[in-house]
This record gives C-alpha cells, sequence and structure tokens, in this order.
C-alpha cells in the first residue's frame, strides 16, 4: 500500500503496542484527551443507540470500560453497571471517579466474575478490533447474557482499517499505535447470529466536512483527504 506522504511521516517511528500495554499507558491522560475524533463520535453513536434501549433497572456489563467514560451516561438512564478491562490502570481510573464500582480485571477473555444468564445489555465501545479471534469472546458473551439481552458494539470501521487507518494515542509527546485486527459488520453480525442476536440498528460515520476540523486541530488535513468519505466508525445494536 502507497501511502501520501504525511501519512508517512505520521507513522514512522511509531512503536506498536499491545492492547494492554498502550492502555496501561494511556490511562495517565486517557480522560484528558483532546480533539479525539474517535472518542467524539463514540460517544455520539453509543447516545443514539441507547435511545433504542431502555436500561432502567438493568444489569449492564461495560466490557472494555477503560476509565468509565461513559458511565455518567449510562448511570444517567438508570442502568446497574458492572465493569471488565484489560488494563489494570485504566480500572484505577475508573475506580477514582467510582469509588464504589463493581469493576474486575478480565484476564484469558473469560467473565468467571459473572454468573449466567445474568446481563441484560452488553456495552462494548471501541474494543472488537482490538481481539483477533471474536468466536470464543462470543460464546462467553453468550453465556453471561440472559435470553432477551441486548448487545451494544461500537467501533473502528472495518473500511478505515482496511485503507491503513491505526489506532493511535500521544503520550509525554510521543506517538503510540495500538494493534487491530479487521472484523467486517457483517462477520460480527453472523457470528452474534449464531447465538440468536439479530441486527436491530447500525449507525456509520463517514469522514466529511463535518469532521475535517478535528483533522485541522491536528495539522493532518492531508491524512483527512486520503480517507475521505470512507466510514470511520460504526455503532450496532442487536438483540435476541
Amino acid at each position: 500500500m502507497k501511502f501520501i506522504p504525511r501519512l508517512k511521516e505520521l507513522i514512522t517511528g511509531r512503536q506498536s503496542l499491545n492492547s494492554a500495554d498502550a492502555y496501561n499507558k494511556w490511562a495517565e491522560n486517557y480522560d484528558e484527551e483532546q480533539n479525539n475524533l474517535m472518542l467524539y463520535y463514540d460517544k455520539i453513536i453509543l447516545s443514539a443507540i441507547l435511545n433504542k434501549v431502555d436500561p432502567t433497572g438493568k444489569n449492564i456489563l461495560d466490557y472494555g470500560c477503560g476509565t468509565g467514560r461513559n458511565w455518567k451516561e449510562i448511570l444517567n438512564n438508570s442502568g446497574m453497571i458492572t465493569g471488565c478491562d484489560i488494563s489494570k490502570e485504566m480500572l484505577e481510573r475508573l475506580k477514582i471517579k467510582y469509588p464504589d464500582a463493581d469493576v474486575h480485571l478480565l484476564k484469558n477473555d473469560k467473565l468467571t466474575f459473572l454468573p449466567d444468564n445474568s446481563v441484560d445489555i452488553l456495552i462494548s465501545t471501541l474494543v472488537v478490533a482490538h481481539i483477533k479471534n471474536l468466536e470464543p469472546i462470543f460464546i462467553e458473551w453468550d453465556r453471561v447474557i440472559k435470553e432477551n439481552g441486548e448487545i451494544i458494539i461500537t467501533d473502528f470501521h472495518p473500511t478505515l482499517l482496511e485503507k491503513g487507518g491505526e489506532r493511535t494515542f500521544n503520550h509525554k509527546n510521543e506517538i503510540f499505535k495500538i494493534k487491530n485486527y479487521i472484523h467486517n459488520i457483517s462477520e460480527i453480525v453472523n457470528l452474534l447470529g449464531k447465538f440468536g442476536f439479530r441486527r436491530i440498528q447500525l449507525i456509520e460515520q463517514n469522514i466529511n466536512e463535518e469532521v475535517r476540523p478535528f483533522y485541522e486541530t491536528r495539522n493532518s488535513v492531508k491524512v483527512y483527504e486520503k480517507f475521505y468519505n470512507s466510514p470511520f466508525i460504526y455503532g450496532i445494536l442487536l438483540r435476541r
């Protein structure tokens, strides 16, 4: 794949990290991240999908909860949340904001802290593309989600990743990239369909004039032009 000069310049010298190491490092300034296109639109998409569900009095699992950046909105909708993440540092930041939170460090992709059929709504934001093999994860999701449960997923759009887009963050003036795997939306829907889930809603956001200011702020207009009109993030609601 041939990159335009500015994109090549941005990639040169970036250190690639696995998910746990990346988020342990990013935790220090994650909540202070400014002008982050993905985090901004992830919140918009999640809010739109939450309007399609009723979390009142329900048990919610935030799979990959990070620092709990979405918890205020979820709690405002009366949900009762359990969180899990592979990053110890992220969970420690969450506990500062929510000292009584029920959170767990995720190991070996197993939700050992949850019994069968105990979750009404599973929310996973900006996580799925970090996972190489989805089926074992979805088997565990199926175990804990109730028969009439719902799943909300948001993430980097696979089209963006296929075109060379990367998940990066800035830490102490150094840019790091995080390992991603490409999972087409149809792949995700079909895999979860094996467990009785069906797609209810799909939201996709393209790189267009609306998002141009994010690139201008970071002096990345040429990157914007390269990926113009490509979808960069999606959100999906599934129910069974």
